[in-house]
């Protein structure tokens, strides 16, 4: 069985309250995305059963990681 990334396959939605404001954390991808300009492109990097997603806030502008269990398909 191949294990997948709910949120990167579009099986689910997290929804976050902000630990400092309590406004909405918006999912900005995987963090493996952000570490040059052709990482989207790269095959995908992360753990053996867990993707890393960044998350803002769309009030106070503070960032979090959080790992996401891979799913089984």
């Amino acid at each position: 069985m191949e294990k997948v990334c709910p949120i990167c396959n579009g099986l689910s939605v997290i929804n976050l309250p902000c630990e400092k404001c309590k406004g909405t954390m918006k999912d900005m991808g995987r963090v493996q995305d952000y570490t040059d300009s052709y990482a989207c492109q790269l095959d995908i990097n992360d753990g053996i059963n867990y993707c890393v997603h960044l998350f803002k806030c769309t009030e106070c502008n503070s960032i979090k990681r959080i790992k996401i269990s891979k799913i089984n398909l």
